[in-house]
């Protein structure tokens, strides 16, 4: 308060110095009027000062840290968007520059893709979907709680699609792959989110045998990627593998490398001053460890922390 009083005041003391000094000023004659068979003379106009810089987001930042001795490169990367609204000039746009070999490009690619994926290419393939969702209350094998704001939801989805190729939609994990593969981490970590259009059963009741190993190979395809984006020093793979050590569900459980991922994780945040800490977790994992086991996954936790490329923490 203060110092908003000060700047006040020196700003109120300016301003009268300012009046001050022109009054003081001697006043300039008044010239005497050009006459009529002279022309005036030509002024320049004043050239305006140019406007100042936009200011760009840097693409990502670095913070340097150590960790149970262990030295870390801390990396927060900008988020990886693609604009909201009409996405057809966005489609033109990230194609071409996905085919110059852009691997970000490619995976903002493969993000608009993957939104109009199922969206109706026309407008009587819109009509016989929104049909078919209000008779059964079901859309691509999926119970619908509400049909009319399944059917606005999609009816917002196809006017943000109209004009991208029909052909070009169903491609969208080729592009997320391409990404992944180019080592872009978002891709490593957000390709096994992004399924390729199937018949998928809800309840695993309802599941084939065919339905079941499909569903197998995108697990272990999930399992290698997000392996890979951990080994490219994701911090998000951390937490992603840790869960699954802890669920048993995608990985076997062990409580080994369930700490150990959580440890990392828990400290890593803790450097990079991120609110996500995981002590009661931690807490909760270590009294069921052995003293043996809860120094073998320390030891673990320091060896995820080594990795060279750690740690870069995306959105």
């Amino acid at each position: 308060m203060r110092r908003a009083v000060f700047l006040l005041a020196t700003l109120l003391l300016t301003l009268a110095a300012i009046y001050l000094l022109i009054q003081q000023t001697p006043q300039e004659p008044v010239s005497t009027p050009v006459p009529a068979d002279e022309p005036p003379p030509i002024v320049a106009p004043p050239v305006p000062a140019p406007p100042p810089p936009v200011p760009v987001a840097p693409r990502q930042t670095v913070q340097k840290a150590v960790v149970s001795g262990i030295p870390l490169r801390i990396v927060r990367r900008a988020a990886i968007t693609v604009p909201t609204g009409a996405l057809v000039a966005t489609y033109a746009r990230l194609e071409q520059e996905a085919r110059s070999g852009n691997s970000v490009s490619q995976y903002q690619l493969g993000l608009v893709l993957y939104e109009c994926r199922d969206v109706p290419a026309d407008k009587a393939a819109l009509d016989a979907e929104v049909e078919s969702i209000y008779q059964t209350r079901r859309h691509r094998g999926w119970d619908v709680q509400s049909p009319a704001d399944e059917v606005r939801a999609l009816r917002h989805r196809y006017g943000n699609c109209e004009g991208i190729p029909a052909a070009a939609r169903g491609q969208f994990r080729d592009e997320l792959k391409a990404a992944a593969d180019a080592g872009v981490i978002e891709a490593l970590i957000n390709l096994p989110l992004k399924l390729p259009e199937a018949e998928y059963c809800q309840y695993l009741s309802e599941c084939t045998p065919e339905q079941r190993d499909a569903q197998a190979a995108l697990q272990k395809e999930a399992i290698d990627y997000v392996d890979r984006a951990r080994d490219a020093g994701s911090v998000a793979a951390l937490w992603t593998i840790g869960g699954w050590y802890v669920q048993g569900e995608v990985l076997p459980q062990n409580d080994i490398e369930a700490y150990a991922h959580f440890r990392a994780l828990d400290q890593i945040n803790a450097a990079a001053g991120l609110p996500q800490r995981f002590g009661q977790m931690l807490g909760g994992l270590k009294r069921r460890l052995r003293p043996i086991d809860l120094e073998q996954a320390e030891t673990r936790a320091k060896a995820l922390l080594s990795n060279p490329n750690c740690c870069v923490i995306t959105p």
